[in-house]
């Protein structure tokens, strides 16, 4: 199989996902069953910090996990083709320690493909910092679009 460019899977997941689901991910790079997306920076993208007390900032964790959830998603037609329909199963993050107030990024791989469920995990950082601020694992099911 071909593998994708990094405009091609942005087509995509443009067409594939909702709206409100894209919040202008930029992909870095694409190859068969691995992505890394950057998400820029934006201020209405924080928190306040409740957990820490520190009176500061915090990215908020639903758009840390969309963002995570978006990597994993683009994985599969990245290996298998535009006409795959993935469907998540499961999502499991662990939050390690605040994003700091910059880019994120997050690379996502596929660690096993079964015929109907692929097993995926994607790391999170800061732009800038080598420590993940996160780690997901996720199960997606897998149809395909029948043929026009």
């Amino acid at each position: 199989m071909r593998k994708q460019t990094g405009s091609e899977l942005k087509d995509v997941l443009s067409k594939n996902l909702p709206t409100i689901d894209q919040h202008g991910e930029v992909v870095e790079r694409v190859g068969i069953g691995e992505v890394r997306l950057r998400l820029p920076f934006r201020k209405e993208y924080l928190g306040v910090d409740v957990w820490g007390n520190t009176g500061g900032f915090v990215y908020s964790g639903p758009l840390v996990m969309g963002l995570a959830d978006t990597a994993m998603y683009g994985c599969i037609p990245a290996a298998i083709g535009r006409d795959v329909i993935p469907v998540i199963a499961t999502l499991t993050i662990t939050f390690l320690r605040p994003a700091a107030a910059a880019d994120l990024i997050a690379e996502a791989r596929i660690i096993r493909r079964g015929k109907r469920l692929v097993y995926l995990e994607t790391y999170l950082y800061s732009e800038g910092d080598s420590e993940p601020i996160g780690h997901v694992t996720s199960t997606y099911a897998i149809r395909f679009r029948e043929p026009r």
